[in-house]
């Protein structure tokens, strides 16, 4: 149990590592959109935004 324990932990700390680097990717990439299409700039941007709210990080 203690094994199965220790596999667990391991694994929930690479995916919450793994979730910080991509959560980063994402951030940095909206952060080139948003400088290359202002928001109001170009619908598709926009549209984009829009369903990508969630996902993004609050500002």
């Amino acid at each position: 149990m203690r094994r199965i324990e220790k596999v667990r932990e391991d694994v929930r700390r690479q995916h919450a590592q793994r979730i910080g680097e991509l959560s980063q990717a994402l951030d940095e990439a909206w952060q080139l959109i948003d400088s290359m299409r202002p928001p109001g700039t170009e619908r598709s941007a926009d549209t984009l935004r829009a369903s990508h709210a969630d996902l993004r990080k609050a500002r």
